[in-house]
Protein backbone atom coordinates (compact mmCIF):
# COMPACT_ATOMS: atom_id res chain seq x y z
CA UNK A 1 0.00 0.00 0.00
CA UNK A 2 1.76 3.00 -1.07
CA UNK A 3 0.55 6.25 0.86
CA UNK A 4 3.30 9.17 0.32
CA UNK A 5 1.19 10.99 -2.42
CA UNK A 6 -2.48 9.94 -0.60
CA UNK A 7 -1.80 11.43 2.25
CA UNK A 8 -2.73 15.13 3.33
CA UNK A 9 -2.03 17.07 6.59
CA UNK A 10 -4.01 19.67 7.70
CA UNK A 11 -5.18 21.55 10.83
CA UNK A 12 -8.21 19.56 12.27
CA UNK A 13 -11.91 20.85 11.95
CA UNK A 14 -14.39 20.94 14.50
CA UNK A 15 -16.17 17.66 13.01
CA UNK A 16 -13.00 15.91 13.45
CA UNK A 17 -12.83 15.58 16.82
CA UNK A 18 -15.07 12.50 17.23
CA UNK A 19 -12.28 10.95 14.86
CA UNK A 20 -9.38 12.56 16.96
CA UNK A 21 -10.96 11.13 20.35
CA UNK A 22 -11.86 7.36 18.85
CA UNK A 23 -7.86 7.46 17.66
CA UNK A 24 -6.62 9.18 20.74
CA UNK A 25 -8.51 6.09 22.64
CA UNK A 26 -6.90 3.37 20.49
CA UNK A 27 -3.96 3.78 22.35
CA UNK A 28 -5.01 5.20 25.47
CA UNK A 29 -4.09 8.67 25.37
CA UNK A 30 -5.12 11.11 27.71
CA UNK A 31 -6.41 14.02 25.48
CA UNK A 32 -9.00 15.96 28.22
CA UNK A 33 -8.72 19.54 27.92
CA UNK A 34 -7.79 19.53 24.02
CA UNK A 35 -9.48 20.89 21.76
CA UNK A 36 -9.66 20.06 17.81
CA UNK A 37 -7.86 23.25 17.23
CA UNK A 38 -4.90 21.58 18.97
CA UNK A 39 -4.66 19.29 16.56
CA UNK A 40 -3.40 18.47 12.70
CA UNK A 41 -5.05 15.22 11.02
CA UNK A 42 -3.73 13.41 8.33
CA UNK A 43 -6.09 11.94 6.33
CA UNK A 44 -6.43 9.83 3.29
CA UNK A 45 -9.73 9.73 1.04
CA UNK A 46 -10.87 12.16 4.01
CA UNK A 47 -10.70 9.98 6.32
CA UNK A 48 -8.62 10.54 9.80
CA UNK A 49 -5.79 8.29 10.04
CA UNK A 50 -3.34 10.03 12.12
CA UNK A 51 -3.33 12.94 14.78
CA UNK A 52 -0.54 15.02 16.91
CA UNK A 53 -1.27 17.46 18.84
CA UNK A 54 1.85 19.91 20.31
CA UNK A 55 0.88 21.69 23.45
CA UNK A 56 3.02 24.16 25.48
CA UNK A 57 2.30 23.16 29.34
CA UNK A 58 4.84 23.17 31.95
CA UNK A 59 7.31 22.75 29.01
CA UNK A 60 7.02 22.60 24.80
CA UNK A 61 5.47 19.21 24.65
CA UNK A 62 4.56 16.79 21.83
CA UNK A 63 1.62 16.07 23.80
CA UNK A 64 -0.11 13.75 21.47
CA UNK A 65 0.55 11.59 18.57
CA UNK A 66 -0.76 8.71 17.09
CA UNK A 67 -1.90 6.92 13.66
CA UNK A 68 -4.70 4.18 13.06
CA UNK A 69 -3.58 0.72 13.53
CA UNK A 70 -4.70 -0.21 10.16
CA UNK A 71 -1.84 2.61 8.62
CA UNK A 72 1.12 2.02 11.07
CA UNK A 73 4.62 1.96 9.91
CA UNK A 74 3.98 3.67 6.63
CA UNK A 75 5.61 7.06 7.77
CA UNK A 76 2.55 8.56 9.04
CA UNK A 77 3.93 9.73 12.08
CA UNK A 78 6.97 11.18 10.62
CA UNK A 79 4.87 13.16 8.47
CA UNK A 80 3.39 15.00 11.59
CA UNK A 81 5.97 15.39 13.38
CA UNK A 82 7.87 16.81 9.96
CA UNK A 83 5.07 18.98 9.48
CA UNK A 84 4.56 20.11 13.08
CA UNK A 85 8.41 20.84 13.12
CA UNK A 86 8.81 24.35 11.00
CA UNK A 87 6.08 25.82 13.17
CA UNK A 88 7.34 24.66 15.97
CA UNK A 89 11.19 26.11 15.10
CA UNK A 90 9.66 29.58 15.36
CA UNK A 91 9.45 29.65 18.58
CA UNK A 92 11.18 26.56 20.40
CA UNK A 93 14.90 24.98 20.40
CA UNK A 94 13.55 22.15 22.50
CA UNK A 95 10.61 19.99 22.34
CA UNK A 96 9.46 16.93 25.03
CA UNK A 97 7.65 13.89 24.84
CA UNK A 98 6.42 11.21 27.21
CA UNK A 99 6.25 8.04 25.54
CA UNK A 100 6.26 4.04 26.12
CA UNK A 101 7.45 3.85 22.16
CA UNK A 102 11.01 5.49 22.04
CA UNK A 103 11.90 3.61 19.04
CA UNK A 104 9.36 5.86 17.10
CA UNK A 105 10.76 8.94 18.45
CA UNK A 106 14.47 7.90 17.71
CA UNK A 107 13.73 7.49 14.03
CA UNK A 108 12.17 11.57 13.76
CA UNK A 109 14.98 12.67 15.72
CA UNK A 110 14.00 12.31 19.63
CA UNK A 111 16.97 11.45 22.00
CA UNK A 112 16.21 9.94 25.54
CA UNK A 113 17.17 12.09 28.32
CA UNK A 114 17.33 11.13 32.03
CA UNK A 115 14.25 9.58 33.88
CA UNK A 116 15.13 12.44 36.82
CA UNK A 117 13.89 14.87 34.06
CA UNK A 118 10.43 14.25 33.73
CA UNK A 119 10.35 15.55 37.39
CA UNK A 120 12.15 18.69 36.16
CA UNK A 121 9.53 18.93 33.33
CA UNK A 122 6.44 17.93 34.40
CA UNK A 123 4.75 18.62 37.24
CA UNK A 124 2.58 15.12 37.27
CA UNK A 125 5.48 13.17 37.24
CA UNK A 126 6.48 15.19 40.67
CA UNK A 127 3.93 14.04 42.95
CA UNK A 128 2.97 10.34 40.88
CA UNK A 129 3.44 7.40 43.50
CA UNK A 130 4.63 5.59 40.25
CA UNK A 131 7.51 7.32 39.27
CA UNK A 132 9.86 4.61 40.41
CA UNK A 133 7.66 2.17 38.06
CA UNK A 134 6.84 4.51 35.22
CA UNK A 135 7.32 3.00 31.63
CA UNK A 136 7.35 6.33 29.78
CA UNK A 137 10.54 7.40 28.48
CA UNK A 138 11.53 11.29 28.38
CA UNK A 139 12.93 12.57 25.24
CA UNK A 140 13.86 15.87 23.47
CA UNK A 141 13.87 16.81 20.14
CA UNK A 142 16.04 19.71 19.40
CA UNK A 143 14.46 22.06 16.72
CA UNK A 144 16.90 24.18 15.32
CA UNK A 145 18.61 21.18 14.42
CA UNK A 146 18.83 20.01 10.67
CA UNK A 147 15.75 20.86 9.13
CA UNK A 148 14.68 24.56 10.58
Amino acid sequence: MKLANEIRIQPAREQDMHDIECIASTYFLDIEGLGYSDFIVATVENKIIGIACFKETECPELHTIAVHPNYRGKGIGALLVKELRPTLCKDHELIYVRTTTPSFFEKVGFVTLENQMKKELWNDCVACDKFNNCKQAVMCLELRKKIC
